[in-house]
This record gives C-alpha cells, structure tokens and sequence, in this order.
C-alpha cells in the first residue's frame, strides 16, 4: 500500500510541475505549445481551460509514475539518473513524431521549435526527476 501511495503523490506533483511550465509558456507565447496537447485548447482562455490543463498534466503525471514504477528496476543508475532518464524517455516519445511532422509540413516558427524543446526537455525532465525521489524504492 506505501508504494501505491507514492506513486499516486509522485505522479500528482509531477502533474502539477507539468501544469506549471505549460503555463509559465503559455504567458511567455501565447499558445500552448507542447504539440501532445496542443489540440485540446482552441476555445478562449477561462477557468475551464484552466482546469482541463490542470487535470491533463495531473493524468499525465499519473501516468508516468505508473509507467516509471513499472520499469524502474530495469533502468540505469541511482535514483536521480533513473528520473532524468524517464523523463528525457517520455519527453523523446511525446515531442519526437510531432516535431518531425511539423518539419515536414513546415507549420511552425523557429519560436515555436524552441519553446517545444525548451518547454518539454523541462518539464518532463522535471517530473521524471520529482518521480524518481518520490517514488525511491
């Protein structure tokens, strides 16, 4: 039952640190930019927009310390190596085959190119790290 709870509160503060650099990118651009989101929010900003944000990065969260929780026996090194290397992991699947098919299409700015670098590699990286001391086996 212990794990089960750290894996709950790890995934829950990496939802939220998820949350939080989408919106500090949000007011620096002006749009949401992580493209695995990115399609959910069209309509204008409101307190629905908001929490709709919140609980996505929350599941998302979930998720990867689900995920992290089953495959960290097979991962490399300590603790917080095991937490970069999750989340560098996830942020590759997550932002890899979008940003490839926006060069294709050239539907992008070099703006945008690099807020999904930026904004990802962080906040993935972030939480696969928040994950990993959480979650410590």
């Amino acid at each position: 039952m212990d794990k089960l709870i750290k894996m709950v509160l790890a995934g829950v503060v990496a939802g939220f640190i998820l949350f939080l650099v989408a919106s500090v990118s949000y007011n620096y651009t002006g749009r949401i930019s992580d493209p695995s989101i990115s399609a959910l929010f069209r309509e204008a900003i409101s307190m629905k927009w908001f929490y709709k944000l919140m609980f996505l990065n929350i599941g998302m969260g979930l998720i990867m310390a689900v995920f992290y929780a089953l495959m960290s026996k097979g991962m490399p090194g300590g603790s917080l190596i095991k937490g970069v290397f999750w989340g560098f992991t996830v942020w590759f699947i997550l932002i890899s085959q979008p940003l490839i098919m926006s060069l294709v299409v050239r539907k992008f700015t070099s703006d945008m190119i690099i807020s999904w670098l930026a904004q990802g590699l962080v906040s993935y990286v972030a939480a696969g790290l928040c994950i990993s001391l959480i979650y410590k086996e």
